[in-house]
């Protein structure tokens, strides 16, 4: 039995061992399988922990670079608009320049003056002609029979001999406008008329006249002619008026930005009475003058 049990026992040792050895061997076999799937999911993960990403700071980085490029892109926009902007209102500001300049060289050139129909003659100076340069801006009304092409001739009709003024008056944001007023010469030397007005140009900075003629044409029509800042003689018409208009702001006070000077020659000349009334016609008592009866003053 002894040597039983010991075959016995050698068999069932040996059994072990093989199914030990055999374990093994599996184990073995598995064990690259089970690494390998290990060793792939490291170098996913190592992969992915490889990937880049943006941290707060480079965000905050690109961010700030993005602003600066706007603001440059805004300010260059904005500076193209002023500049726009600043050559719109010079080329307006010229425009209207032009435009005034015209309508007061079109009225100076077509006035007239017929001095039978005012003081001592008429009771009402129709035809005067009224130069003010006391202020800081001047003022000029005369009566003349304007072109079809003047501004606001179609108004009255067919009264185209009109009383036309030309004078500032203040406008919007602290600044003086170039109004010209019209209307019908009979009718603007009452009381309470409201004439046509119309605005030639905004912004002025310098509105003013000069006069070549005889100080005192009527007293002394004998004296020589010479540049003056005034005329006091309504009852006559200067040789030829200097008219200066600026128009604009600039940085130094006084200055205008566009400075228009122009010498306009008056073709016409006061009519004198003796040559308004028609020899004879006083004595057929027809013809005569308006507010005269006859030839004689009312």
């Amino acid at each position: 039995m002894t040597r039983l049990g010991k075959s016995l026992g050698q068999r069932e040792s040996g059994a072990e061992a093989t199914a030990l050895q055999t374990l093994t061997r599996r184990t073995q076999a598995l064990d690259p399988r089970e690494a390998f799937g290990v060793r792939s999911l490291q170098r996913r993960c190592s992969c992915y922990r490889d990937i880049s990403a943006f941290t707060i700071i480079e965000l905050m980085i690109a961010i700030s670079i993005f602003m600066m490029i706007l603001v440059s892109i805004y300010s260059v926009w904005s500076g193209i608009l002023k500049a726009s902007q600043a050559a719109r209102s010079a080329a307006d500001s010229a425009q209207r320049a032009r435009i005034s300049m015209r309508a007061i060289e079109d009225a100076l050139t077509t006035a007239q003056m017929f001095t039978a129909n005012m003081p001592p003659q008429s009771k009402k100076p129709y035809y005067s002609f009224l130069a003010d340069m006391s202020g800081d801006f001047g003022s000029l009304s005369f009566v003349a029979h304007l072109p079809a092409t003047f501004p606001g001739v179609g108004r009255f009709g067919d009264q185209i001999v009109r009383r036309v003024t030309f004078r500032c008056v203040p406008g919007k944001d602290n600044t003086m406008d170039l109004v010209m007023e019209q209307g019908p010469m009979l009718m603007a030397v009452e009381e309470g008329y409201e004439p046509y007005s119309l605005v030639l140009a905004k912004d002025v900075q310098m509105f003013g006249f000069e006069f070549w003629g005889r100080p005192d044409p009527i007293r002394k029509p004998n004296a020589d002619p010479e540049w003056l800042d005034h005329w006091d003689s309504t009852n006559s018409l200067p040789i030829l008026v200097r008219v200066g208009l600026g128009l604009g702001k600039t940085d130094k006070k006084g200055d205008a930005q566009d400075l228009v000077v122009k010498v306009v020659a008056l073709p016409a000349r006061a009519v004198a009475p003796e040559w308004q009334n028609p020899m004879g016609a006083a004595a057929f008592g027809g013809g005569g003058l308006p507010g005269q009866q006859g030839g004689k003053p009312q």
